[in-house]
Order: C-alpha cells, then sequence, then structure tokens
C-alpha cells in the first residue's frame, strides 16, 4: 500500500550482481563461475510493478534488453499487486522480480515465495543501512532497496510562518491561525495506525520489541503506549484530531486553506504545488518533553520471486542493474521517493528542497516493522486509537483492548 511504505538519509551507489548465489550447475560459465561476466543469460524475465513504475522500468529495461540480449517484459498491476503475486505463487506462477514495498518481506518468505538475494559488502554500503535491515528477515535479505520514504509536516507558511518545535506549539499555531482545522492527521472512523505512529512513538509507544522483531512483546500497551492513546483521548476531546479526517479528505482541505498544517508524505505536495500554495516540509515535531516524533521508513525493493523461470538472470537484474543510479534517479523522479543509493539520493536531494525537508523529517524515521505479525496491529490499532479521539473508550482501556486484541491475533496466526 503506498501509505505503508517514506524516506530518510543520504544512501547508496552501485554494484555487481551475486549471481553465484543461486546459479544452477547447469547454468555456470566454462570455469565453474557463475558470475555475471561470464554468464550468457537465455530466456524471458518478467517484472510485475504497479502503475507508477511500469512505464519508468518499461522505458529503462529497454536498454538492459540491448545489453545482455534477453527479453524483459514488464506488467502493470494496479491496486492488487501484492495480493495477484500471492495467488500466482502459490500455483508456481507469476513474475519473475516483484517491486513492492520492504513491510511485505516477512509474510511472502514466511510463505515461501521469495528467494534470498546476496549483495557484496561494497553495495551494501553504498545503500542506506536502515533500507537494508528493512528487508532483511532472519538473517537473510530479500529484495535491493531503490527507494525510501517517511511522512512529515507539510505547513502553509502564509498561516503559519514559524516551525513549530513541539506538538503543543503546532497546535497553537493552528488555532492562531483560525482555520477550521487545527491540524490535518488522517485518522478516519477506522483509525489510521501509520499516521498515529509518529505521535505514539513520541509518548513511547512501541508495536514490537526487539527493534520490531519479537512478536512476543507487544508494545501497544505498554506504560509508553498507554500515554499515547491518552494523548490521542485528549486531542480529541480538544478538536485537534477528528476521525472525520482521513486520507481522502486530508490533503484537499489543506489545499482549500482549511489548516496550517497536513501530516501527510510526498505524494500530497502534487495537489499542493497545483493550488500555488507556498508551503515548507519539515520534521513532525513530537511533545515536549518526551521523544521525538518517529514515523515509519517505508522502503521499496525488487523481490526475486521462488517460483522465477528464469531466476540466475533474475538474480542478476536485481543485485546489478537495479542499483544503478540511472535506474534509482528515473524511479525518484516517477514516484517522489528519495533513492537508496547513497549517490543517487545525493544528486536528487540537491537544490530540491521538498526532498530535503522529507529526509530531514525522517531523521528519526524506523522501518516498519516487516514481521508477519504486523498483519495483526492495524484494525485494532486502527479502532483503539478512532474510538479513543472519538471518547467512545478511555486511553488506556483503548491501548490495552487493542494489545490484547494483536496478542490473541498472532497466537491464533
Amino acid at each position: 500500500m503506498r501509505r505503508r511504505t517514506i524516506g530518510t538519509a543520504a544512501v547508496s551507489m552501485a554494484a555487481l550482481g551475486a549471481a553465484a548465489a543461486c546459479g544452477s550447475d547447469d547454468e555456470s560459465g566454462e570455469d565453474g563461475d557463475t558470475g555475471s561476466e561470464q554468464q550468457e543469460f537465455s530466456g524471458e524475465l518478467v517484472i510485475w510493478a504497479d502503475e507508477t513504475r511500469t512505464p519508468v522500468l518499461k522505458e529503462f529495461v529497454a536498454d538492459f534488453e540491448n545489453q545482455v540480449g534477453v527479453k524483459v517484459t514488464v506488467e502493470e498491476h494496479v491496486e492488487t499487486l501484492r495480493e495477484d503475486f500471492l495467488t500466482a505463487a502459490e500455483q508456481g506462477q507469476g513474475p519473475d522480480v516483484l517491486v513492492g514495498a520492504h513491510d511485505w518481506s516477512g509474510q511472502l518468505a514466511a510463505d515461501g515465495v521469495i528467494s534470498p538475494i546476496t549483495l557484496t559488502e561494497d553495495q551494501q554500503a553504498a545503500l542506506n543501512p536502515a533500507s537494508i535491515t528493512a528487508f532483511t528477515v532472519d538473517g537473510n535479505l530479500y529484495a535491493a532497496p531503490y527507494a525510501v520514504e517517511n511522512i512529515g509536516l507539510i505547513r502553509n507558511t502564509a498561516l503559519a510562518a514559524e516551525v513549530p518545535a513541539t506538538f503543543e506549539e503546532l497546535v497553537a499555531a493552528g488555532q492562531d491561525a483560525g482555520t477550521e482545522n487545527v491540524v490535518l492527521l488522517p485518522v478516519g472512523v477506522n483509525g489510521d495506525a501509520y499516521s498515529a505512529y509518529p505521535l505514539f512513538s513520541s509518548m513511547g509507544g512501541y508495536l514490537f520489541g526487539a527493534e520490531g522483531t519479537d512478536p512476543g512483546d507487544v508494545g501497544v500497551a505498554s506504560a509508553g503506549g498507554i500515554a499515547a492513546f491518552e494523548k490521542f483521548a485528549e486531542l480529541g476531546g480538544s478538536g485537534v484530531l477528528s476521525t472525520s479526517i482521513d486520507s481522502s479528505n486530508a490533503t484537499p482541505f489543506f489545499v482549500e486553506g482549511k489548516s496550517a498544517f497536513l501530516i501527510s508524505g510526498p505524494w500530497a505536495l502534487i495537489d499542493a504545488q497545483n493550488a500555488g500554495i507556498e508551503y515548507e516540509v519539515t520534521a513532525i515535531p513530537g511533545f515536549e518533553g518526551q521523544n521525538p516524533a518517529a514515523p515509519f521508513m517505508g522502503v521499496q525493493g525488487f523481490y526475486v520471486s521462488a517460483s522465477a523461470k528464469n531466476a540466475l538472470f533474475a538474480q542478476e537484474f536485481v543485485t546489478n542493474y537495479v542499483l544503478t543510479e540511472d535506474l534509482q534517479l528515473k524511479l525518484a523522479e516517477a514516484g517522489g521517493r528519495l533513492p537508496a543509493l547513497t549517490a543517487a539520493a545525493e544528486t536528487y536531494a540537491e537544490g530540491n528542497a521538498d526532498v530535503q525537508g522529507f529526509a530531514a523529517a525522517g531523521e528519526h524515521a524506523v522501518p516498519m516493522p516487516n514481521i508477519p505479525a504486523m498483519n495483526a496491529v492495524w484494525e485494532p490499532f486502527g479502532r483503539a486509537e478512532a474510538d479513543s479521539i472519538d471518547g467512545v473508550t478511555p486511553g488506556e482501556e483503548a491501548a490495552t483492548t487493542a494489545g490484547q486484541a494483536i496478542a490473541d491475533a498472532i497466537d491464533a496466526s
């Protein structure tokens, strides 16, 4: 999903493939080396991607085909890319390569539908370290990262001139602006755990222990988690947060001048630009005396399917050609995400205040947990957030109920 997936710091450079990690005996070179320089590829490579990346990849692979002499087909899947892949993979079908988000990796790896990849030390050093962590499951790397993203604070500078240092200052500035809404943070009737996480983390909340890898330690009902839900209830009671604001109307309301502040990602900027709004992107401020607000980092990458008909070639494409500055810059221009390669990221961010703003907003970002247990979080967390904001359930009760529901779902899975 697009919202579950935004980026932070500088990242990377290009690298060579580790095709030897998955080469078969009949595909080895004359000296037994499956390295890309000796290997002659044949057959067809099929890549599945969404509507944003497909046009860029089609242009890019035309050059790749000329270099390698193998046909590459890029198929577009709108909205249901992950579901389509799982359905096909369960039948041993589907693409050789899948382009998708890092938080898919835990479940896809557990289901056995993707294969590990190998990057050299130089390749990994050229990438944002967090982007490598994001695609690592049980010590294995499952995708080549190409972009990182996170949400930030988008401020209408005509309505609020100063950057708020704390969330309390943001609320005061939003009230002083005299607009209909103090801040536009997507919540909705079902809640929005992704958008809420920066505020949740500022109060000390966490989802899973061991840096998001321990499903046995659910932190929603921890002391920090309870404090966060109590804060949600307080902000809902004062009208700062509202379930009437969701991902469908937050950006339009911002464009209409109904608030000086919008908490969202790069995808919201096109509408602001088209409306001629003067804005600035900065970090989401944390609460006074509490932790910095840490948004989720989302990472996009290229997976190799376990059902790949041309596995060696797929590995070569993912570990070599994906990690080129040219492709990552083209994908960045198409999708507005910061490249995962340091060299490409620096080039893309140069002179781009928006990119620099989101990078600063992602200084404290943490990779969204990629473990399968994350699937148990969204609905209970969101429901508890919405109930606390609406005043239906006190903050502590909402946190406790959500934490138990998540733990029960994990135990039952």
